[in-house]
């Protein structure tokens, strides 16, 4: 079973060196696996600072451990070690718990106005703001980055938990990590909810999406570009899974692939006429007597909004919708044996419950208007 890995970060400060070492045992003694510099990291190449971060991001969670001083800083970024690790933490959506020496929070908050000053005058030069920063006069901290970090780390919405050098802070830490365990089980109780919402979300997003390169080839009720209406339209026709249902299972009876063509026609005088069409099809015009034709049929019988036909010979099946004058027809391969008509219907009915439907939907009521 795969432990919790927290990644234990601060400066190399001897302040913090027992601190550190007792949150690592904390940790292991709770069944999860904690990692610090000094014992954990296996070092594969010369940048130490990269391998630190690497293991960072493959942590579940960060503890930050704050005092006076700032500890190494890498030029090239203009931050400190420690501040990286914890913006790796924080850009990987990992849990930060922060813990700050009580008396280098209380002169944080002291300056906080100040520092909100200078942050308003420089918001967007982060190296002039770090420069203003290092002229303030501190009575605790001894390297003024520090309130850099804890400015950022404030601004971002991490709470500064404070704490006293040489007092046990494991309970505080166990609080903490039994209140997340909490709130994680609240979370895992809703998590088919959560990943069902995920899931319409996307759909909803992709319909929204979709709908609006449909809408901008329909001008009042009247089709502008044809042939990228049809291709758009056929690429949503996804593969449709046919079932029987019953009130305790499932019965698979087919798998419809996605739509090979989709051919575009248009009533007038005495013939359907083919407007366009998309995919492997060969289609012409057809006269309207000729009643073997699926979409004379359609085009019609007043009753039919939409209707399935399908051809034995082909094994496919045909999907036809009416628009004012205009007939779609959609060629759905069938992936399997010959249907039986007493299955049609619930082809039919997977058909008009498919995510495609809804674009055939979306799209007759675009053009009715």
């Amino acid at each position: 079973m795969d432990k919790l890995s927290v990644f234990i970060s601060s400066v190399a400060q001897d302040s913090l060196t027992t601190l550190r070492m007792r949150t690592k045992q904390l940790l292991d003694n709770l069944g999860h696996e904690g990692i610090i510099f000094e014992e954990s990291i296996m070092f594969t190449e010369l940048d130490s600072v990269k391998t630190c971060l690497e293991y960072v991001k493959d942590s579940d969670m960060l503890i930050l451990f704050i005092d006076t001083k700032a500890g190494s800083m890498i030029s090239s970024e203009g931050k400190s070690v420690t501040h990286l690790e914890f913006l790796t933490a924080h850009e990987e959506g990992k849990k930060v718990l922060v813990y700050v020496n009580r008396q280098v929070v209380d002169e944080f908050f002291k300056l906080k106005n100040k520092l909100d000053e200078v942050n308003d005058l420089y918001f967007n030069n982060y190296r002039q703001f770090v420069n203003v920063v290092d002229t303030f006069e501190t009575t605790y901290i001894s390297d003024s980055y520090v309130l850099v970090l804890l400015y950022d780390l404030y601004q971002k919405g991490y709470y500064l938990n404070s704490f006293e050098l040489g007092i046990d802070l494991d309970d505080q830490i166990k609080q903490h990590l039994s209140s997340i365990m909490k709130k994680s089980l609240r979370y895992l109780s809703i998590e088919k909810d959560i990943q069902r919402a995920m899931y319409h979300f996307s759909i909803y997003r992709d319909f929204y999406e979709n709908s609006l390169r449909l809408v901008e080839l329909i001008r009042n009720g009247k089709i502008v570009d044809a042939r990228l209406l049809l291709s758009r339209l056929q690429n949503q026709m996804d593969r449709i899974v046919v079932e029987k249902k019953s009130k305790y299972q499932n019965e698979k009876i087919t798998v419809l692939n996605p739509a090979t063509a989709i051919t575009l026609y248009s009533m007038e005088s005495d013939e359907m006429v083919l407007v366009e069409y998309s995919g492997d099809v060969t289609a012409e015009n057809i006269p309207l007597d000729n009643r073997d034709s699926y979409v004379v049929i359609t085009a019609t019988n007043p009753e039919y909004e939409e209707a399935l036909f399908y051809n034995y010979d082909k094994n496919l099946f045909y999907f036809l919708f009416k628009v004012n004058t205009y007939v779609f027809c959609v060629h759905y391969p069938n992936d399997g044996e010959i249907i039986k008509e007493e299955y049609h219907d619930f082809v039919f009915n997977a058909i008009l419950e498919s995510k495609g439907y809804r674009y055939c939907f979306f799209l007759k009521k675009l053009m009715e208007g």
